[in-house]
């Protein structure tokens, strides 16, 4: 008897429903507009309407079988997500090269999007740098200070190799000359 009744409900819902569907003029559509229409202006105007609809999510938030879903649907796609990115010929991933390599050409050809993007860099390092600059300092004094000195000038000389000893050379004759240039001019100038 009840899965006769729960069929006769559901063919009622669908047929209800359907009709909705099909017909632009049908009373239920004019009744859901304006419902919709007048609970978003209350949203906008009313503040017990949002205080309602506020506590009314974060009651249904708190529930414990809707974290459950939420904790459920966000591993799915994550997992989703990371397969995509590791299968090279994933939409996710054709996709991501394709809208990069668009990316790069406008960038190689339009020079209004060139200065766009350089604004946005300037202002994100200038922000960056000056809300953050203690602890970038911070960071940057803590890391060298933990370096050995050795084994940095190792890394160093093993990672720069040849160009290090032009440097050491360059250095070099540009210390002695600009020392041979002070020593000429103070004695011309001294006497």
């Amino acid at each position: 008897m009840d899965r006769r009744i729960g069929e006769r409900v559901y063919k009622e819902l669908l047929r209800f429903v359907t009709e909705m569907r099909d017909m632009p003029g049908h009373p239920a559509r004019g009744a859901i507009d304006r419902f919709l229409t007048d609970f978003a202006a209350d949203l906008q105007a009313d503040t017990d309407t949002r205080a309602r609809v506020e506590r009314l999510k974060s009651d249904l938030l708190a529930r414990p079988e809707v974290q459950d879903i939420i904790a459920s649907a966000w591993s799915s796609v994550r997992s989703l997500i990371l397969a995509a990115a590791e299968d090279d010929h994933s939409q996710l991933r054709l996709r991501a090269r394709a809208s990069l390599i668009s990316l790069g050409t406008r960038l190689s050809t339009d020079s209004r999007l060139q200065a766009k993007l350089e604004g946005w860099a300037e202002d994100a390092a200038a922000y960056v740098v000056t809300t953050y600059r203690h602890e970038i300092t911070s960071l940057i004094t803590d890391t060298i200070a933990g370096w050995d000195a050795t084994q940095t000038s190792r890394k160093i000389e093993a990672n720069i190799g040849r160009d290090l000893q032009f440097i050491r050379i360059n250095g070099t004759v540009v210390g002695a000359l600009a020392g041979l240039l002070i020593y000429t001019v103070s004695r011309v100038a001294g006497g």
